[in-house]
């Protein structure tokens, strides 16, 4: 009986853990998606300074140009950018996925919370849950504030950092807010559950001296 118990609180913890992973990276693609245009924006600028350099011309000089040669393919290029129209495309796709994932990671949190709640009780279920998704929020903002934007950096060519380096850290900073309110909401119930469970242990052990 132990060893189920030991096991069901893992599989609660592991569950409630990946269920608010899932959950925050949910958050972290709709904001993605949000700030979009802040993206189009950017890469709109890198497209036109990159051809009208390759043009001997100024930005302004190639946007008078496009305004007289409206049938140019750089002017198309610059009208409908094929990169944006992807990108668009793959946003498009992930909405429905990022919803799809919201929903799968708030089930894995409460099939956790129950798992942990059956096996341990209810208030020392609770309290088990609030510790781990406050270790899970720490950990979160660890990753969001330091590893992925180095791994960004790393991995993505300079020039795509560069282009894309001002959604990325709005995305992040909106991610990284979000990710803190969550951390204080499961402090403050570790805390308060805390509390309670110390106040019912000390009211349990004052009726158990009296008896005696």
């Amino acid at each position: 009986m132990k060893l189920l118990k030991s096991i069901g609180k893992f599989f609660g913890g592991f569950l409630v853990l990946f269920g608010l992973t899932i959950f925050i990276i949910s958050y972290f693609g709709s904001y993605a998606v949000s700030n979009f245009s802040i993206l189009e924006k950017d890469i709109n600028e890198y497209t036109l300074k990159s051809i009208s350099n390759q043009g001997g011309m100024s930005a302004d000089q190639f946007k008078e140009y496009c305004s007289k040669n409206p049938n140019d393919e750089n002017c198309g290029i610059l009208n409908k950018n094929p990169i944006i129209e992807q990108i668009k495309k793959e946003i498009n796709e992930f909405i429905y996925y990022g919803n799809a994932m919201r929903i799968l990671g708030f089930i894995f949190f409460l099939a956790g919370l129950l798992l942990l709640v059956f096996f341990s009780g209810f208030m020392a279920g609770l309290k088990s849950v609030s510790i781990i998704s406050l270790i899970g929020t720490i950990f979160s903002y660890l990753y969001y504030k330091y590893i992925i934007i180095g791994a960004l950096s790393n991995f993505l060519p300079k020039e795509i950092f560069d282009v894309t380096s001002n959604w990325i850290s709005i995305t992040l900073k909106q991610t990284l807010n979000f990710v803190i309110i969550l951390g204080i909401i499961f402090l403050i119930l570790s805390i308060g559950l805390y509390i309670l469970n110390k106040n019912r242990l000390t009211s349990e052990e004052k009726i158990s001296q009296g008896s005696k």
